[in-house]
């Protein structure tokens, strides 16, 4: 069966742009006064450009908690999605991520462990999600580019599954990657874990368009230089 067009698998992944934002004291001023120095400074700000030129300032502050260096990371991410320019959007994502686990393995997070372990799924979900756009609007649908980009798109997939088991987004999208790399069993299995946990988790409209997704074909050259790895069940 024939997938989506490209400028449609473009809408679906345009939807994700989710900011996940953090708190912890910083060591010379309140968290609330950090808090809203950060809405003001880079999350408050427009457009595009001037928010990444204020973010990116506000980073320099060393004043402020590590905490908050992923959230602000997250909002230039986010800006530069904004401006289709996918590069530094997945740039400043791997940044967002390497400063979240690091608050993640701090011993006073052990309380909030489990939300953010949610949050590292999210986070890797969208990363994926970010690599996705930048093969569907940079590079050529069966280029090398676009199969190494794919094999990246799916190891993102396989970390935010780690972090949560039950992330149906990211079995959808990793679903899309095992029917490219002609996995088809793989991405049954995936849409199977999709439908379910989406149900389980009370969304119905989600689980109801997930029955019926028509996944893209299967690149024949993939099919034997990138094995797609087995779907959690």
């Amino acid at each position: 069966m024939n997938g989506p067009s490209r400028g449609l698998r473009l809408v679906i992944y345009l939807g994700l742009a989710i900011v996940l934002p953090a708190a912890q004291t910083p060591p010379t001023v309140h968290a609330r006064d950090v808090r809203r120095v950060v809405d003001k400074e880079c999350r408050d700000v427009l457009p595009a450009q001037a928010k990444i030129r204020a973010c990116l300032n506000l980073l320099s502050d060393r004043r402020l908690s590590t905490a908050y260096l992923a959230p602000i990371n997250s909002e230039i991410s986010s800006a530069f999605q904004s401006l289709r320019d996918y590069d530094n959007a997945i740039k400043y994502k791997k940044i967002e991520i390497e400063r979240a686990q690091a608050a993640v393995k701090q011993p006073s997070a052990a309380d909030a462990l489990p939300a953010s372990f949610g949050a590292m799924s999210l986070r890797y979900m969208e990363l994926g999600t970010l690599q996705a756009l930048n093969r569907l609007t940079n590079f050529n649908s069966q280029s090398d580019e676009a199969r190494r980009s794919a094999a990246e798109e799916q190891g993102n997939y396989n970390l935010a599954l780690q972090y949560n088991p039950m992330n149906y987004r990211a079995y959808r999208y990793r679903a899309e990657i095992h029917s490219l790399f002609c996995d088809s069993a793989s991405a049954a299995l995936d849409m199977e874990a999709a439908v379910r946990f989406a149900e389980e988790a009370g969304d119905e409209n989600t689980a109801r368009d997930y029955k019926r997704v028509t996944l893209d074909a299967c690149i024949p050259a993939w099919r034997r230089e990138w094995p797609a790895t087995s779907a959690t069940r």
